[in-house]
């Protein structure tokens, strides 16, 4: 079959075959070498992020290197991002093969990668196939690249270009390879592992680089970076133009080295895994390892001139390289296109529902359904098929991990207590539910194999008042797996990505209710948040939420993270949506005793909406810090952009104050782990679960492979009524600690004058994100966090866009005050909302053509794979868990 009657028959395979499991029979992977190194392979399994690019290295010399970014002159939807969903497939101890090849405007990609594991040259080869499936030329050009190092230019951690083939520091299309590390001077020691790039036969050949580009963002377009954080972000392109039907092919290498040190002696020293690392590049420059491609695959070769791979004809003279029995002049006239897997079959483009949900809130739905213009079938069938375009699939979004069977039914049920006169702010309004909230007609899997198909008894409290308030749960939003990272959503079920940038992070573990929400899959949801998991994938998707006072809402039937720390709340388009699932889901709860200790429905409004009035803001004092919008990566674009949004506050009426920094909490020395603590309660609360034991969740080897503990459970166990006791009183005098701070904040030390008071304050505010996004790909930060201090003890929280930074992402600011000012916070975030009308919408999943069709799709979960066998010490402990990124989430 041609390749043009290949893409023409998979266009017609039916729906359901369309959006079924994704199967893979492997786990994620780390490749183990003679020289200590290892290389963790971003493969089809678990958490399928199925980029064929390196997570983390034992140095961390690479942290999502290797992955390709494509733009083709048919500009699809993708174009340029990070190309993913080949599901690769691991053939121990060194091979990986995609199964099915992705398609991008007409072009199928596959993609194989082989590690040569010796002590003496630890390398990995990229190999990548282009074929034009279409019957019109296509120019394709290519990124292939990523994330080196991390940090700022006078970091210890930064990895930029310091050594070349031309003998400079700048990589460019005279060049076959490349040297990054930490450290340019020649004795210097490098703090992470050195890397290299082979780039093929340089110019003048005429299929060499091209150019470099910043494979951050806008590779295509943009020069890389030579100082700073972006420095570490390079990428080596190629162009090409393909016929129908014709396919080419570009080989990479990526060497690697173990970690310098400054007292080391041989290759351990300063500079010996430098030297090693450019000898090993050099030589796969001048004798590249091709013995065991295709005769197609040598031919089609675009970045390595293939005449001299050819084993001469005596008496001709022995070029530089020799595969034997291949010679180009005699085998490539006649040698057919490089073969591929089949495409992965092609998601839905249009809708059956003559409704458009893009851009709507909670509010518009109501009030379109109860003006008559629409009805919840329509409004759930329109994200059910949104859901099937833009969730699914190679480039999906990945923001659910289950999809409710009966939505169109619960949507049914909606429409006939309307037509009763029944009415709630939620009525008909379909949800999506953070999968670590219980549903009785759902799996509950905490984004993790431990609890695969596991379905609790009764619904989460927050979920069931929904429930019986008539909103619609459409379905289960993927997480990172046990809501344990800050920066990543990666779950068993797929990693999520980014709905402004899909070729980015969505940040923290509600990563997908956030993107959910924002690309119109769902009206909104719930999240929680331990440490940033609320704020930060709000602020990367222009949304709104509350961390809540502890106690204001119910956990009960919320699978834990920290006990006491861990908030379950909601993450909305808009703040009247945020004040319309508050007036659901907040109050006194008998099932969770901190509820009941706070009283909440006598700390809750009787109505959240009444606190949001425009002038909210007038006559209030708003203070800030400037040690608090300081960015960890030395980036100042998006901290530069928050400071300039203050000035909202002053337009809508407030005061800014500027003050002297944080509160001072008291110390946290109460005994006992709140996971433990957290996951016993947990457990007593389900006896169904088929775990009786904390240590049996905790240290479960059916985790993802770098969340593993290779001994069993080493924390500190259960707390005692002591424990427990101080670790209550800790929290309430942290709340105490923070009001006195508003009361009397710090002055800013400024030389040459006396420090004084500058008054009570009635909040402060704080960032979000500190700096842009990182690649979704790779196994270090992914952002400048922006915790505020209050978040430790328990004090409310509100996060709102703010615009966008310098480079066009959107941003959020938050606002934190003293225990229970939550709809204070609230009103002024709706006034300064006011004023600065901050959100933005993703453009990434635009509005489905309408097409009849009386039939919703059948949405099937992501296939769960089984976890690598043996224990976690097959993965080296400095990869498997970079103390960077175990923050809490």
């Amino acid at each position: 079959m041609s390749y043009q009657s290949l893409a023409r028959s998979l266009a017609a395979v039916s729906l359901v075959a369309v959006l079924g499991p994704v199967a893979s029979a492997e786990a994620y992977n780390y490749v183990l070498s003679g020289n200590g190194e290892s290389w963790g392979v971003q493969d089809g399994a678990a958490p399928r992020v199925d980029t064929g690019s390196i997570r983390d290295t034992t140095s961390n010399s690479l942290r999502g290197f290797g992955g390709l970014r494509v733009r083709v002159s048919t500009g699809p939807l993708r174009n340029g991002e990070l190309v993913r969903g080949f599901n690769l497939r691991f053939t121990p101890p060194e091979r990986f093969e995609t199964t099915t090849s992705v398609d991008l405007g007409g072009i199928a990609i596959a993609r194989a990668l082989r590690f040569n594991r010796a002590s003496t040259a630890n390398w990995g080869r990229w190999v990548d196939t282009f074929v034009n499936t279409t019957d019109a030329p296509i120019d394709v050009e290519v990124a292939f690249g990523g994330q080196t190092g991390i940090g700022n230019a006078a970091g210890t951690t930064n990895a930029l270009v310091s050594d070349t083939s031309s003998g400079d520091a700048v990589a460019g299309p005279e060049d076959s390879w490349v040297l990054s590390r930490t450290g340019t001077a020649p004795a210097a020691a490098t703090a992470a592992g050195p890397s290299a790039v082979v780039l093929g036969t340089p110019d003048p050949f005429a299929g060499a680089l091209v150019r470099t580009a910043n494979f951050l963002r806008d590779p295509f377009t943009r020069a890389p970076s030579t100082t700073g954080h972006e420095a570490n972000f390079v990428g080596y392109e190629n162009a090409f133009t393909l016929a129908p039907g014709e396919g080419r092919v570009l080989a990479h290498f990526v060497a690697i080295g173990t970690t310098e040190s400054t007292t080391g002696t041989g290759s351990a020293a300063p500079g010996g895994q430098v030297s090693a690392v450019r000898g090993v590049a050099a030589g796969l420059a001048s004798s590249p390892s091709f013995a065991d491609l295709t005769k197609p695959e040598l031919c089609a070769l675009e970045n390595w001139d293939i005449r001299a791979l050819t084993t001469p004809q005596a008496p001709a003279t022995t070029p530089a390289i020799t595969i034997r029995g291949f010679d180009a002049a005699a085998d490539c006239p006649a040698a057919a296109e490089p073969a591929i897997p089949a495409l992965a079959p092609p998601t839905p483009t249009t809708t059956g529902s003559t409704y458009d949900v893009v851009g709507k809130s909670i509010g518009t739905l109501r009030a379109d359904m109860e003006a008559g213009r629409t009805t919840s079938r329509e409004i759930t069938r329109a994200y059910l098929d949104r859901i099937a375009a833009y969730d699914r699939g190679s480039f999906g979004f990945n923001s659910y991990t289950t999809v409710a069977k009966d939505a169109m039914a619960q949507a049914k049920a909606a429409d006939a207590r309307r037509a009763a006169g029944d009415s709630t702010p939620v009525l008909g309004v379909p949800l999506a539910i953070k999968d670590l909230y219980d549903t009785k007609d759902m799996p509950t899997t905490n984004g993790s194999l431990v609890f695969e198909g596991y379905r609790p008894p009764s619904d989460a409290t927050q979920v069931a008042k929904l429930r019986d308030a008539g909103a619609i749960i459409l379905g289960k939003a993927s997480l990172e797996e046990y809501a344990l990272s800050g920066q990543y959503s990666d779950s068993a079920y797929g990693q999520v990505w980014n709905a402004f940038q899909p070729s980015k992070s969505s940040l923290a573990s509600s990563g997908g209710t956030a993107v959910a929400t924002a690309a119109s899959l769902a009206a909104g949801g719930l999240g929680s948040q331990t440490g940033d998991s609320l704020y930060a994938p709000a602020s990367a998707a222009s949304l709104y939420t509350l961390r809540g006072t502890d106690g204001l809402a119910s956990s009960a039937g919320v699978m834990p993270l920290s006990w006491l720390q861990d908030y379950a709340g909601a993450i909305t388009r808009s703040l009247p949506d945020l004040a319309d699932i508050l007036n659901v889901t907040t109050g006194t709860d008998p099932r969770d005793v901190t509820t009941v200790e706070a009283d909440a429905d006598a700390k809750r409004p009787a109505d959240w909406n009444t606190a949001l009035r425009p002038d909210a803001l007038q006559g209030k004092r708003i203070g800030y810090y400037a040690s608090a919008f300081v960015d960890p990566f030395g980036t100042t674009g998006t901290v530069d952009a928050q400071l300039a949004a203050l000035q909202s506050f002053v337009d809508a009426g407030a005061t800014l104050v500027q003050i002297g920094g944080g509160p001072t909490l008291p110390l946290n020395n109460a005994p006992g782990a709140r996971d433990f603590q957290g996951w016993k309660y947990y457990i007593e609360d389900h006896p169904n679960l088929p775990y009786q034991d904390p240590r049996e969740i905790l240290a479960s080897q059916k985790r993802l492979p770098y969340r593993r503990q290779a001994n069993g459970y080493t924390g500190a166990g259960e707390m005692d009524a002591a424990a427990i006791a101080q670790y209550k009183k800790f929290r309430a005098d942290a709340k105490v600690a923070v009001a006195a701070w508003l009361d009397a904040p710090p002055a800013p030390v400024v030389p040459g004058t006396a420090t004084a008071s500058p008054g009570a304050l009635d909040a402060v505010a704080f960032p979000a994100l500190k700096s842009d996004i990182s690649l979704n790909d790779g196994g270090s930060n992914a952002f400048g966090r922006g915790d505020p201090p209050t978040n430790g003890a328990g004090a409310p929280s509100v996060a709102f866009p703010a615009g966008v930074n310098d480079h066009g992402e959107p941003m959020n600011l938050q606002l934190v005050g003293r225990a229970f000012d939550d709809a204070d916070l609230m009103g002024y975030a709706f006034a300064y909302d006011a004023v600065k009308q901050g959100h933005v919408e993703t453009t990434t999943a635009p509005a489905l053509p309408y097409a009849a069709d009386p039939t919703p799709p059948v949405i099937t979960a992501p296939d769960p794979v089984a976890p690598v066998t043996g224990p976690p010490a097959t993965a080296p402990a400095t990869a498997a868990a970079p103390t960077a990124v175990a923050a809490v989430a």
